[in-house]
């Protein structure tokens, strides 16, 4: 069984890589998408300042390893192939997380549960072969949560430290998974605090930096959680939806189906006492809330984490009989994922 489950997780991984392959072709040649801009741009900017990764934007994590790929390679790789690689690797580690986190939670389809993440809706190929952050930190949460069901504290806690330092978004996801561990497992007790020393180093030292004890706040807050109407919170619901921009619309329409989506997994973990899973979907619930329409689509772009408490959904409900069936209705929801992640990498392309 054991040698089954490593042959199917490899030819997941086989396929996987294909699909990042081919979309990075589609984007780069086939939409002649240059993307060594904007995000990824400054990610390598940033890098180049390692000595001193107090910026106010990002957290250090990513371009510190950018700056440690480019030291290890003697800057014979362009910048977009060192970040594109980082970003490669990642998208694997956290499709095979999936995967194992599946089969460790007996899930009766773990080979298509790392295929609708590796494919997830929209971003799921988009913001992992468009090499900016996300699919690090993703990965590094993914894996910490591994090890959290395997009870590896070391590994959780470096894993889930590390992905803090990787993106601040982490800092909605990781808090309350680090108090739901330490109430319900007090082996864990006294390793969890170490998990947030790398990020308090971090704000100290750039506190003394910037001379400004808020300083790692002060730019998120202003630019990202000041709301651009008069709601106070659902900013970034209530503004797209009531603009005269088509694409706003759509976006705030999306931001809604992943709130559908979310209180769901809310209602279904906590009734079946499935606390991680409650964790990852009131984390994103209070983004929504709370983050302004100038960045809501980190909502749809963190979406992904709701693979999480989706493995904890019990499908034994579904009547294995029907092989051909399930198959169908199987390939139909990766076709419908691999079109919108299309669809939107032709939409940024423009």
């Amino acid at each position: 069984m054991k040698n089954d489950y490593i042959r199917s997780e490899r030819t997941l991984l086989g396929i996987v890589t294909l699909f990042y392959l081919l979309f990075l072709i589609y984007l780069t040649i086939g939409l002649h998408f240059n993307m060594f801009s904007a995000d990824v741009l400054n990610y390598w900017k940033e890098s180049l300042k390692w000595k001193t990764p107090f910026g106010t934007w990002w957290v250090p994590g990513y371009p510190l390893l950018i700056a440690a790929v480019r030291g290890i390679t003697i800057n014979i790789v362009p910048p977009i192939g060192i970040m594109v690689g980082i970003s490669a690797v990642a998208y694997l580690i956290a499709v095979s997380a999936v995967y194992r986190l599946a089969i460790r939670n007996q899930f009766h389809y773990p080979f298509f549960l790392g295929l609708m993440f590796a494919l997830f809706p929209f971003v799921g190929l988009t913001y992992s072969v468009y090499p900016v952050a996300d699919i690090t930190a993703i990965a590094l949460l993914l894996l910490a949560v591994y090890k959290l069901e395997k009870r590896q504290w070391v590994w959780f806690v470096i894993l889930s430290g590390a992905s803090m330092i990787v993106h601040k978004v982490m800092w909605f996801f990781v808090p309350p998974i680090m108090l739901v561990s330490f109430v319900k497992n007090k082996e864990s007790r006294i390793l969890l605090p170490y998990t947030f020393l790398p990020l308090l180093i971090w704000i100290g030292i750039g506190a003394i930096y910037h001379n400004d004890i808020i300083w790692f706040m002060r730019w998120s807050y202003e630019h990202l959680f000041v709301p651009k109407s008069s709601m106070p919170i659902f900013d970034g619901i209530i503004t797209p939806l009531l603009s005269n921009s088509t694409a706003r619309i759509g976006k705030g329409m999306l931001v809604v189906i992943v709130m559908v989506l979310t209180l769901f997994f809310a209602h279904y973990s906590f009734r079946y006492k499935q606390w991680i899973g409650v964790c990852i979907a009131l984390s994103l619930l209070a983004m929504i809330m709370f983050v302004n329409s100038y960045e809501i689509w980190v909502v749809v772009r963190y979406s992904k984490l709701l693979i999480i408490p989706l493995l904890f959904v019990d499908t034994r409900f579904i009547n294995l009989q029907s092989k051909n069936f399930i198959r169908l209705v199987a390939l139909l929801i990766l076709a419908t994922c691999l079109v919108s992640n299309l669809a939107f990498g032709f939409y940024q392309g423009l």
